[in-house]
């Protein structure tokens, strides 16, 4: 294939790609966004800059390299939605590009390499990875492991370094690439360990500093090494591979019947990258799947090698329709959910710009899924400070506060939002 015919074939896929995903523009943020967008755009760039330098673990989960691009976006685009999504969709496509090269650069021929970016890049399991900037730290986390293991199969091992500390900065997941470099080096290098040392000492002190200083004793982001843990997790992310049940409890298979080289490191990659979330039950989110799915496209391309052309495009014209289901119920869902968002915080906007001065906010019912963080979060950006004081208005506080403070009532009727500018002493009261 030529350099022409294959830019020519990327550029009609990346449109196809747009066009299927052009819902995503109409969307909106979540919780998560509001939360993180109340704070970033007010750190110092020295704080990204020492946190992404450091060799300590952060306890308090800041990326310094995900939270940072909030930072920068937010300047550009302030709550245009679009911005945010149109960032996303075009480092999904640096990724699926980095998989071709790296395909390549790992012997596949070019209509398996091509397969296994298809399969990656339309793969709605990645959907909120895809739709909502809070995932953001995945999709970055991917492009640095690619780029390190690209840069390190071409012998750029520092270059290859540099990658791999952001790509851990963007998410920890990255702390199992050295094991995938390994991989690379059995079954693809030449068996040259030395350049790994630096990698495996950084893997092993974050590692080890993760599960020692892990803040999270009891809760969704506690590790639990146990088999009930390990039996939900492999539960559910199997039922991801191909949007099937339990079908990809099957992969291994793929070795017997594909046993190439390419198969085996795609698998390996795929496994390791999952290993630190198979113990995290608490947290399970298709969008962790990015990641490791930058290697099971790998062993799709090995697996391509072993069949007919034929059978790996009827197999991509079987899965299509239930990816394409896929999109369409969690497109429904989400439009929905953004859509209730969007009116709450145009709501708060139109008070901001035209209600007087208040002390406190008090909330009675949010949009579906949105949760207290979030409001506090959009309350703070919108209203630029980081001193709100936000009550729901069953808390014991409440009564007093109206007494005594001049208070925002916020009240959601499941579609539109009120806000009452309530007096200190007046009677009425959050329904």
């Amino acid at each position: 294939m030529s350099g022409r015919t294959g830019s020519i074939l990327f550029l009609l896929w990346a449109a196809a790609f747009l066009t299927v995903n052009r819902a995503a523009y109409r969307g909106y943020f979540q919780d998560d966004d509001f939360n993180t967008l109340s704070w970033t755009r007010s750190s110092p760039v020295s704080e990204y800059v020492e946190a992404a330098l450091t060799p300590l673990f952060l306890t308090n989960n800041f990326r310094p390299v995900g939270h940072f691009y909030f930072r920068v976006a937010e300047r550009f685009f302030g709550l245009d939605f679009r911005g945010y999504v149109a960032v996303i969709h075009l480092l999904h496509l640096l990724n699926i590009w980095l998989v071709w090269l790296l395909a390549r650069r790992l012997g596949a021929r070019p209509w398996p390499a091509a397969a296994a970016c298809v399969f990656l890049g339309f793969h709605m399991a990645l959907f909120d990875a895809l739709w909502k900037p809070m995932y953001i730290f995945d999709v970055l986390c991917a492009t640095f492991c690619l780029l390190s293991l690209f840069l390190y199969a071409r012998g750029h091992w520092v270059l290859s370094f540099a990658a791999f500390w952001l790509a851990y900065k963007a998410k920890e997941v990255a702390v199992m690439l050295p094991a995938v470099l390994a991989c690379y080096e059995i079954w693809f290098g030449q068996r040259r360990w030395k350049p790994l040392i630096p990698f495996f000492a950084v893997s092993l002190s974050f590692g080890t500093q993760g599960l020692l200083l892990n803040p999270n004793k009891d809760n969704d982001y506690t590790f639990r090494f146990t088999l009930a843990a390990l039996a939900t997790t492999v539960r559910f992310y199997a039922g991801l591979v191909f949007l099937v049940p339990y079908l990809g409890l099957l992969l291994p298979l793929a070795a017997w019947r594909a046993p190439n080289r390419r198969t085996f490191f795609g698998l390996a990659a795929m496994g390791l990258y999952f290993f630190p979330l198979l113990f995290l039950p608490g947290r399970l989110l298709p969008a962790y799947c990015y990641v490791p799915f930058t290697g099971l496209a790998i062993a799709i391309a090995g697996m391509c090698e072993a069949i007919r052309p034929a059978w790996a495009a009827l197999f991509l014209l079987l899965w299509l329709p239930r990816d394409l289901e896929v999109l369409r119920l969690d497109r429904r869902e989400t439009m929905a959910r953004d859509s209730q968002v969007r009116a709450w915080v145009t709501g708060v906007e139109t008070f901001a710009k035209y209600g007087q001065p208040v002390e406190a906010f008090v909330f009675s019912g949010a949009p579906e899924g949105f949760a207290r963080w979030g409001i506090e979060g959009a309350l703070s950006y919108v209203f630029k400070r980081g001193d709100l004081r936000v009550y729901s208005s069953d808390e014991s506080a409440v009564p007093q506060l109206l007494a005594s403070s001049r208070v925002a009532l916020l009240e959601w009727d499941g579609a539109s939002l009120s806000i009452i500018d309530h007096g200190p002493g007046q009677a009425a009261a959050p329904k």
